[in-house]
């Protein structure tokens, strides 16, 4: 385990590996930091993730999680240190187009109740101009590989599917683009138990066979 988190609290990692021999680095971080004030929420920590490699971050309330993974896609910016995406700084990477490479999703689900099934899927392949042909068919791909009827669901609000079929959805959403790296930031916590196994082991079996 590795002193990561503020208020005494400790963060630890456990890894899968795939087998896969001469792998590159993907994700590396080192020296990082995040400080509100004197508080050191995360402090001084580095780790490599490698390709095809599933890294969990594991601790209790207030032991830098959450923070960790929105410096990585710099929805927070980190106070020292250094954060490297296939080798890249990302600091040298607008942000923007960094958050494009990077599938994210979010604890609280987070789809925008003004936008239909479709169209919350669809957020990332609008900002890099797909067409509204491939929009549509991969928005119908998405849905069908996280088990929903893309026929039936396309349409509708986020009000109107279960808290499983949103997350579902929000999963859609991360890998829309395909992006490299997929953050997970506890999707699954509010969920029901039977639910929150099932989707577990959805991922759990994308995992396995794309080895993002």
């Amino acid at each position: 385990s590795i002193e990561a988190g503020g208020s005494g609290h400790r963060l630890r990692l456990g890894r899968t590996r795939t087998g896969i021999q001469g792998r590159a680095t993907l994700i590396e971080t080192t020296g990082l930091t995040k400080r509100y004030d004197d508080v050191a929420v995360v402090d001084d920590l580095s780790i490599r993730v490698e390709e095809g490699e599933l890294l969990v971050l594991l601790g209790g309330s207030g032991s830098g999680k959450t923070t960790t993974l929105k410096m990585v896609n710099r929805l927070i910016e980190p106070s020292a240190g250094r954060i490297t995406i296939d080798g890249q700084d990302t600091a040298t990477i607008e942000a923007h187009d960094l958050r494009r490479r990077i599938g994210y999703v979010f604890q609280r689900i987070g789809l925008f109740p003004h936008m239909t099934i479709a169209e919350n899927v669809a957020v990332t392949l609008t900002l890099v101009d797909w067409d509204r042909a491939r929009v549509r068919s991969r928005v119908d791909e998405l849905l069908e590989l996280v088990e929903l009827d893309a026929a039936l669901m396309r349409d509708r609000n986020p009000s109107e599917l279960s808290g499983g079929q949103q997350q579902r959805v929000g999963v859609a959403r991360a890998l829309a683009a395909s992006p490299s790296v997929m953050l997970l930031d506890e999707p699954f916590g509010a969920l029901d138990e039977s639910t929150r196994e099932e989707l577990q082991e959805m991922l759990l079996q994308f995992y396995e066979e794309n080895k993002k």
